[in-house]
């Protein structure tokens, strides 16, 4: 009776649901599917399913232009094309800044800063992933921290799996401390009106906490895993340091860029992300760098059709109720701060596992500016802050709760290092659950002590 009362289980909203969940389907299996009547394939990745399942919304008039419209306009509050700027333009700063050598030469120095000790080895990598996690796009992070630790780890004859899975979690921890630190933040973050600095103030005492607590459980579960001492060819860092020129000014335009979004400006985050980007852009061209198409080839350009082609679907799942449904039900079981905060951080932690952090993302934001989801003011903040942490550590309980879960472990194979799906997840599971509740008590204190 509650679902008759809430959603009209008709043609068009069962049909919104089953396109949803093909289109997640896809992105995961992204499978290469012949076209019909014609001898050609196409390969329907992460980037065109979801336009695939908007279009097949609209061919099934279960939306219509306006839909299409406000899925890439937006709202007030939300702006898919303003979002996806700034991930593009976060992401060439970063890109360009790896070109030049800087987090591999950050990289080694840490290493040789361990002096030979598997144990310093393995909590200096921790911190130093969190930190370049915190400044950084964590995509970045992934696809340079993987490559160099499995390096380390081989010319050191180290196990290479602590690292690894020490490096991912601190990445999908940390990634929650800033504004900028994960695309999934920025969606919540601009749905709720979170400025950078509003955003810090909230997200970096839980952030930190977390950080702590999963490094010491990371730690009592790999700790006979981990070599005491070992012994490593010397790597000069200084010769990883491709462009000492660009890594100086890559690392300025970056600590402009997020000085100028932590102050009152009046200016739009994504304004101010995309002016860096093309001082950059016009950096790289004008000190003719031999990189710049290869910089502009490892952008994720897949992330505009993917999030553009998300956002209309679940505008879709909006229009015809589901959220609407989410919402009442949603409301029902948060009754306080407390039953919010964790109901919420734990429910999506639990989604992103199963459904990827942005599309569980966007339908979440769908559902909390729903007029049935009946909270406080207090309580809808903590929500979306429950919200952003559970987007990044869904990440760490299975592999496909980002995208760059499966990147990773594609990285990984290449170089013939195994982890599958089931013993990642059994990591997460001894881990993450205590890292959520020490974090959602942390959100609960702020919000007592400072809402």
């Amino acid at each position: 009776m509650i679902l008759l009362n809430v959603i009209p289980l008709n043609a068009v909203s069962i049909v919104s649901i089953l396109i949803f969940a093909v289109t997640i389907f896809l992105v995961f299996r992204h499978p290469i599917l012949r076209i019909p009547f014609t001898r050609r394939y196409v390969h329907v990745d992460y980037g065109l399913a979801p336009l695939l399942g908007a279009c097949f919304l609209f061919l099934s008039q279960s939306i219509g232009i306006e839909a299409i419209l406000r899925g890439i306009l937006g709202t007030d509050s939300v702006k898919p094309y303003a979002i996806i700027i700034m991930i593009l333009s976060l992401s060439y700063i970063c890109v360009s800044l790896d070109f030049t050598g800087f987090f591999e030469y950050v990289s080694l120095r840490v290493a040789r800063a361990s002096k030979g000790s598997g144990k310093r080895l393995f909590v200096y990598l921790f911190l130093l992933t969190s930190f370049l996690t915190l400044f950084t796009d964590n995509d970045i992070v992934i696809l340079t921290m993987t490559l160099i630790i499995f390096y380390i780890s081989r010319n050191a004859g180290l196990d290479p799996i602590p690292f690894l899975i020490s490096q991912f979690f601190a990445v999908n921890i940390l990634g929650m401390a800033l504004y900028i630190g994960n695309p999934t933040n920025i969606i919540a973050a601009d749905a709720y009106g979170l400025s950078f600095k509003e955003f810090a103030r909230w997200m970096l005492i839980p952030s930190f906490s977390a950080a702590a607590v999963c490094l010491l459980l990371l730690w009592l579960i790999f700790r006979r895993r981990v070599s005491r001492e070992f012994r490593t060819r010397e790597i000069s860092p200084e010769h990883a340091l491709k462009d000492r020129n660009g890594a100086i000014f890559g690392t300025t335009v970056l600590g402009l860029m997020i000085l100028f979004m932590s102050l009152p400006l009046g200016i739009p985050l994504w304004m101010i992300a995309l002016f860096f980007a093309l001082i950059m852009f016009l950096f790289d061209l004008l000190t003719h760098r031999a990189n710049i198409s290869k910089i502009v080839t490892r952008m994720p350009w897949k992330i505009a059709p993917f999030l553009a082609g998300l956002f209309i679907i679940v505008e879709g799942l909006a229009s015809t109720g589901w959220t609407d449904l989410f919402a009442s039900l949603l409301s029902k079981i948060t009754g306080n701060l407390m039953a919010t905060v964790f109901g919420v951080c734990f429910l999506s932690w639990f989604a992103t596992g199963f459904m990827n952090n942005h599309p569980m993302s966007i339908f979440f934001v769908k559902t909390f500016q729903s007029s049935a989801f009946t909270v406080s003011h207090t309580s809808r903040l903590g929500a979306t802050l429950a919200l952003i942490s559970g987007a990044n550590f869904g990440a760490n309980f299975t592999l496909i709760g980002a995208l760059a879960g499966i990147m990773w472990i594609n990285i990984l194979a290449a170089k013939g290092v195994t982890i599958s799906f089931s013993q990642f997840s059994k990591y997460g599971l001894l881990v993450m659950p205590i890292v959520i509740i020490v974090t959602c008590l942390a959100f609960i204190a702020e919000l007592t002590l400072w809402a």
